[in-house]
């Protein structure tokens, strides 16, 4: 059975929805103007949805309780599950809900210890530092340490103190796979993973905002970096002062961080929705969209957006929605957001919206083949070959590459 966010929140009291920050209104069709399509998604993601907000009454059992724990895994949604099950007094077979509360329980540990070793380092550090996503949203947004996974800890500095953080980083025993010759912004990679052994900690050092394995044509080269430096806010990792971008800029990143992974899962929309929801007062819309046009980001502003909106009610103003909604959508645009509208979301399905945002066959032709044959010096550093290595190690990546690339879309046909 499909469903909609409509059937969600219908039994919401106007008291109810006010306290949420969530209209009545938030998931009717607009009268006139532009139509903003719903999206579909299974009963067991309906379920799903509604153990997550946080008034919906749970009068039924789902079709299969095994079915709704693989697909909150699935979705990075395990942990918000366990806690509003466990809030809603809700009857989940006990094996499911050991299984819950172990991975709950591991993941607090988890990254307790990871943000100890962090603040340890951020304290140390003497350049200006953003700490972005995951980390910044635990920090900020988020009441609880367990409730969102962190893979990595992505961190920004700015290009001329990368070598500045790189010493320290060595001398606290964090090692890099691959080091640069230079730390040039570049519309492939902008960033090293840093490591040590016996630590849960990732460190990803950003030097840019964009960071993407696919030549980002779009707008790297738009995003105004010195504004969203200057324009950062205060933030508090345990007892390390350091900064986050500010909620519009907060917003953007992680817009384009989604479209980039094409919303694959939901855990990153969830972030949308409660930084929409934290920030609400702060929030100035209108110098979103405004960035959101100079960096050229509207589109991915607004699938976010929309499927905030859509799976977990965010609080969009249904003007700030129209204004963004694509008005020519290209072939594989118009694919991308079907896709999305019928609940299909897999890697890799944001080629079709990045090659019909690029003008021109020639450019999109070079697109395609900067995406599987990058330059030398990016290649490197995506796969972690060292300088020096002989060139056909470079051919032989390149050539796994493309088998990778023919497998994924053949797979999925």
């Amino acid at each position: 059975m499909k469903n909609t966010c409509k059937d969600i929140l219908s039994d919401l009291s106007e008291t109810q929805a006010e306290f949420m920050n969530i209209p009545q209104a938030a998931c009717t069709r607009p009268s006139s103007g532009v139509i903003i399509d719903f999206c579909e998604r299974s009963e067991t993601l309906d379920y799903l949805f509604r153990i997550l907000n946080p008034f919906a009454e749970i009068t039924a059992s789902p079709p299969s309780w095994p079915e709704v724990l693989s697909s909150s895994q699935k979705e990075g949604l395990s942990f918000l599950l366990y806690k509003s099950a466990t809030k809603k007094n809700i009857n989940i077979p006990f094996s499911i809900k050991q299984c819950l509360k172990q991975e709950y329980i591991y993941n607090w540990g988890r990254n307790i210890r990871i943000f100890e070793e962090l603040a340890a380092l951020l304290r140390v550090f003497k350049n200006p530092v953003i700490v972005l996503k995951g980390a910044s949203l635990l920090s900020s947004v988020y009441k609880d340490f367990g409730l969102r996974a962190l893979g990595d800890v992505d961190i920004l500095v700015k290009p001329e103190d990368v070598s500045k953080i790189d010493k320290v980083l060595s001398q606290s025993g964090y090692q890099s796979d691959y080091t640069l010759s230079s730390c040039r912004v570049t519309n492939y990679l902008n960033s090293l993973v840093y490591g040590k052994n016996g630590s849960p900690l990732l460190l990803h050092l950003h030097w840019h905002l964009v960071n993407n394995a696919l030549p980002n044509y779009m707008y790297a080269e738009k995003i105004n970096m010195d504004k969203l430096w200057k324009e950062a806010i205060p933030l508090k990792v345990r007892q390390a002062d350091v900064l986050c971008l500010a909620p519009h800029h907060q917003l953007l990143h992680l817009s384009e961080h989604a479209m980039k992974h094409s919303f694959y899962t939901l855990i990153h929309i969830w972030d949308i929705q409660q930084v929409i929801n934290h920030w609400k007062k702060e929030l100035d819309w209108e110098k979103l969209c405004r960035n959101a046009e100079e960096f050229q980001l509207r589109s991915p502003l607004f699938y976010s957006l929309w499927l905030g909106k859509e799976y977990f009610g965010a609080s969009v103003p249904q003007k700030i929605l129209e204004s963004l909604h694509p008005c020519c959508q290209g072939l594989g645009e118009r694919a991308f957001h079907s896709l999305l509208r019928h609940g299909k979301r897999k890697e890799k399905f944001c080629w079709l919206f990045y090659l019909s945002n690029i003008s021109g066959w020639q450019k999109r032709i070079k697109f395609i083949l900067r995406t599987l044959l990058p330059p030398r010096e990016i290649l490197a550093h995506m796969e972690g070959i060292e300088h020096g290595k002989k060139s056909a190690l470079y051919s032989k990546v390149a050539l796994r590459r493309f088998q990778r690339f023919l497998w994924f879309f053949s797979k999925d046909r």
